[in-house]
């Protein structure tokens, strides 16, 4: 008999942490030993059959009328993000959620943030089982919510190998241009803290700043024009761009800056570890817990105090070094192989199969 396990992976082609983590772990999964199992996939509809024929696939913008077309009984559902749109099943569905932050807590304010809080609320409460990505999640979801005896995992993300993954020199960065340069990513919102990173260039005279990530969001404004006032013309809002980019950046900058105030995991940081590059980053949120001992933290945001941690954190760096060595290793323990496996394991406890 095989039990039928439904994962969404509905933001799969998105260019953001849901995105990332499902692009790894989807064919991951796909390929894994699954005796027992048949896999359902939520995923947008141009990704329909890309994970191989055994699965079947519900397309994210017919959810509805596939499920009602496959008329089968789901064992397990997983969502993968508690941001998703549809939870489907009957009583006798095991429902396992995963939660990635409580990010609206410090962000949202009146209404807005209340109907978070009671969403979440909702969603956990008709969930059997829950997972968080870090133990900083954790701690947060059980300070905020009363979970009662409802189990609750820890299972870490993993970080995509790029060994062997092509790069490629940014086009913004201009031909010819060898200048020193300090790199960070992510979404260009005021929780990632970027504008403390703009005055601190002034410093920095030989150096630039390529700060990249989707930039739709209203306070890249307000960024540009910190940038066209205090960047001296060498702070670079890039906006997004290709993995091939972002390794390329990972491989040649002097530093990963990431200054974040909110992080429920914090990829980036162990992706530039990956590639022998020196991490400086806040003590906020999970970042200390996702770094260890292999980052360099700011205490003080002010300009100068950030140029001096960056510059003494940078003595004696090499990207070949005892110090690089070590972050790259203590980085290889966050692996999709090993996410999976975890998964692959809770789904097998909580359907009673060996």
């Amino acid at each position: 008999m095989e039990h039928n396990v439904l994962v969404d992976f509905s933001h799969l082609a998105d260019l953001n942490g849901f995105g990332e983590i499902a692009r790894n772990y989807a064919p991951l999964l796909a390929k894994a030993d699954l005796s027992g199992i048949h896999l359902i996939y939520i995923v947008p509809d141009h990704l329909v059959g890309s994970f191989g024929g055994h699965i079947t696939y519900i397309r994210r913008n017919h959810k509805r009328e596939d499920l009602k077309r496959l008329d089968v009984h789901i064992d397990l559902w997983h969502a993968t993000d508690q941001q998703y749109h549809l939870r489907g099943g009957d009583g006798h569905t095991i429902q396992l959620l995963t939660v990635h932050d409580l990010n609206f807590l410090r962000e949202k304010s009146g209404l807005h943030r209340w109907r978070h809080v009671v969403q979440l609320w909702w969603r956990m409460r008709r969930s059997h089982h829950l997972t968080t990505i870090s133990q900083y999640v954790k701690d947060d979801v059980l300070a905020h919510y009363r979970l009662g005896e409802k189990p609750l995992d820890v299972i870490y993300n993993g970080i995509a190998s790029h060994d062997d993954e092509p790069q490629q020199r940014p086009a913004f960065l201009a031909d010819g241009e060898e200048e020193p340069f300090f790199f960070t990513i992510g979404q260009i919102r005021e929780k990632k803290n970027f504008q403390t990173l703009v005055p601190m260039m002034h410093f920095f005279p030989r150096h630039k700043l390529y700060i990249c990530g989707d930039d739709h969001f209203a306070f890249a404004q307000q960024l540009r024009q910190l940038i066209a006032e205090v960047g001296e013309g060498r702070v670079v809002l890039a906006g997004k761009i290709k993995d091939e980019e972002k390794r390329w950046l990972y491989a040649h900058a002097q530093a990963f800056l990431f200054p974040s105030r909110l992080e429920g995991f914090g990829i980036p940081v162990l992706e530039a570890m990956r590639f022998g590059c020196k991490v400086f980053s806040s003590r906020f949120s999970s970042l200390p817990e996702v770094c260890g001992p292999h980052a360099t933290y700011w205490d003080d945001f002010t300009p100068e105090a950030m140029a001096a941690t960056v510059s003494q954190g940078l003595d004696g760096w090499q990207r070949d070094g005892a110090a690089a060595l070590a972050a790259r290793d203590y980085s290889l323990g966050f692996n999709y192989e090993r996410y999976t496996e975890q998964y692959v394991s809770l789904y097998r406890r909580l359907l009673g199969i060996a």
